[in-house]
């Protein structure tokens, strides 16, 4: 074990001497992330010889949720009962013994909210099914309406476009919510409030097992290990939005998030729990500004408000990401363990965007950063929980 341990420290001692892990280059104007001089050290550890991390669950999990937004929800086909009937096995019986109603929002911090949470995904459903004219006499006539004020519909030029959406009277591109609960109520509630949970790694009888190398059954990793690398495991798909937001308030968010999990899983090899706490609660603050920074970016980002000046149809898929994200941000945690917004709060910001004719009312959403409901407003609210201003949601030149 001392050979692997040394392997490894030797690598991030290779990192701090050649270079400093935060140094970047190759930056373009397209985005303010730099690819580092030397690559990373691998998020890699053994025991006897063979890997001791697995977070296979993790795509496992994953796939059926992937498989009910694209095969159904962003493309509103539940058209008839039998439809219904799969999205619903689906998501309450996932696949491979993973099923992911019962993983919305699991951690107990969270589970005073689980019932609501819930019924914003059955909600969702619901909507969906009525966008795609279940229950009507003709489904597919019913389906091939346009979006429009007040009416639900398809947004797009025609309706057998690549990158169709269906969104409904208040033009909320509902797949886009369902979105928000998977990466909020799901996998960031997962790494933040289940697999990094400080009582996890204070708790008495987990250290003992670990440091008497009790390993789960089967299994080549104690139960400690395993909750860090499957919080690390759930990180990898955040990862993509840090790696291309192109803003200079992320830079280093990506080198300081994978340092503090190599360095968490290496101290807990050596038992340091201190160390242990202490990247910990980096991860927390860190992924938690990215939650923020990614929610208040497609509100008032680049793209967002260039295509809202354009034509509201094709702001309307971005707006309702947004919205999504806002949604998630009740997942994020203070360095206290509290969250940063209640559930109340997050939902009241969605209710505040999509007041009135919602996210159709393009003159309300432009409005200036003191008008209630525009975007402005809403984004520099959220920033005020994370000490974040309008200002940090710039691309860097």
């Amino acid at each position: 074990m001392k050979k692997y341990i040394a392997t490894y420290i030797t690598l991030l001692l290779v990192c701090g001497t050649f270079f400093s892990c935060d140094q970047w280059e190759g930056e373009t104007v397209e985005s303010a992330y730099r690819q580092p001089l030397y690559p990373d050290p691998s998020y890699q550890f053994k025991r006897n010889g063979s890997s001791s991390v697995d977070y296979l669950e993790c795509s496992l999990l994953r796939d059926p949720l992937d498989y009910i937004y694209s095969s159904y929800l962003k493309i509103a086909t539940i058209m008839y009962p039998a439809n219904m009937e799969k999205v619903q096995d689906y998501f309450t019986n996932g696949e491979f013994g993973l099923k992911p109603k019962e993983e919305v929002a699991a951690s107990s911090l969270h589970k005073a909210d689980r019932e609501r949470i819930l019924k914003d995904v059955e909600d969702i459903f619901t909507t969906t099914g009525v966008l795609s004219g279940l229950s009507q006499t003709s489904p597919g006539i019913y389906r091939n309406r346009r979006a429009k004020p007040g009416q639900g519909g398809y947004v797009g030029t025609h309706i057998g476009d690549v990158n169709i959406a269906f969104a409904n009277e208040k033009g909320v591109v509902v797949a886009e919510l369902f979105n928000g609960v998977v990466w909020g109520g799901i996998y960031l509630d997962k790494i933040l409030n289940v697999h990094l949970n400080d009582s996890l790694y204070n708790d008495v009888q987990l250290r003992r097992e670990h440091e008497s190398t009790s390993l789960l059954p089967g299994r080549n990793y104690t139960q400690l290990e395993h909750h860090w690398d499957l919080a690390y495991g759930y990180y990898q798909y955040w990862l993509p939005f840090i790696q291309t937001s192109g803003l200079s308030v992320l830079r280093e968010s990506r080198i300081k998030i994978y340092n503090a999990f190599a360095l968490g899983r290496q101290a807990l090899t050596e038992f340091r729990y201190d160390e242990v706490q202490k990247q910990l609660l980096l991860i927390r603050a860190e992924l938690s500004k990215v939650a923020a920074v990614r929610a208040m970016s497609l509100l008032v980002g680049e793209i967002t408000l260039a295509n809202l000046d354009e034509d509201i149809n094709n702001a309307l898929v971005f707006l309702s990401k947004g919205c999504g994200a806002v949604y998630g941000l009740q997942f994020t945690l203070q360095a206290s363990g509290k969250p940063h917004l209640s559930y109340e709060e997050a939902t009241r910001y969605i209710a505040q965007l999509t007041a009135g004719n919602g996210l159709w009312d393009k003159q309300r959403l432009l409005g200036a950063e003191t008008t209630e409901g525009s975007l402005r407003n809403v984004a520099a609210a959220i920033g005020r929980h994370y000490g974040l201003t309008l200002d940090d949601i710039k691309r860097s030149n």
